[in-house]
């Protein structure tokens, strides 16, 4: 079991070091772009692997905006704390790409979980992941000013989704000044006005539809400055 480092607490969730005992149990789903598979408030009948594709956890606020609380990305699980006790499912589950799934009955978790101990252990990783995720974000959410929290979203969106490119680094996914405020609960005005900004600075660029940092180092530089600024 490899150790888990700060950097394994974001808002991504992939390569969960999930054993093949499990995956072997389950049986594969093919779900389709842009399909909800559960709702608040629905009680899950299987623990879920992303095989293939991505799927956005999310929530509405009472004004109905629309708050990502978690990116599942290939390699990751998800539901094992409701799945395991039947506790309600508190978000929306939809996929954003078209997604093979597996998954995992009650009952063949159970027996794992009792005769395999890496199975065990991988869950355990999983929670424990995911526990730390939210301390991590609500202590930025606590702590540190939007500005902060854009630049920290660009640099970890770049460590899971980047590619060199001429002396840049292109985010190579589909992000939006409206998918940036959602990640971070705030408003897109605050967004587009961070972005033109950090855009005059030189720090990103965005051509033909997908953002560059223009220098890592200069945009984590910039972002460590902020926390000396009043």
């Amino acid at each position: 079991m490899e150790r888990l480092s700060s950097e394994d607490f974001s808002f991504i969730f992939k390569r969960d070091n999930i054993p093949q005992a499990l995956i072997n149990k389950g049986r594969v789903l093919h779900i389709a772009k842009n399909t909800i598979i559960a709702s608040p408030g629905d009680l899950p009948n299987e623990l879920y692997y992303v095989c293939k594709g991505s799927l956005h956890a999310y929530e509405y606020s009472t004004k109905g905006n629309e708050r990502i609380v978690a990116i599942l990305d290939e390699g990751s699980i998800f539901w094992e704390t409701c799945f395991l006790f039947q506790v309600p499912i508190p978000y929306y589950f939809k996929t954003t790409k078209d997604s093979h799934l597996i998954s995992i009955k009650h009952s063949d978790l159970i027996n794992l979980l009792a005769s395999d101990l890496s199975v065990t252990l991988s869950i355990l990783q999983s929670l424990t992941k995911k526990l730390l995720t939210q301390m991590y974000l609500t202590d930025e959410l606590l702590h540190y000013n939007t500005e902060w929290r854009i630049c920290n979203l660009l640099i970890v969106i770049a460590e899971n989704y980047g590619l060199e490119e001429d002396a840049k680094v292109k985010l190579d996914t589909n992000i939006t000044q409206q998918f940036m405020s959602n990640l971070l609960g705030i408003n897109r005005v605050t967004t587009v006005r961070v972005i033109q900004k950090l855009k005059r600075m030189k720090l990103i660029d965005f051509t033909n539809g997908y953002y560059y940092i223009r220098d890592i180092q200069r945009l984590e530089d910039y972002q460590a400055g902020l926390l000396f600024s009043s």
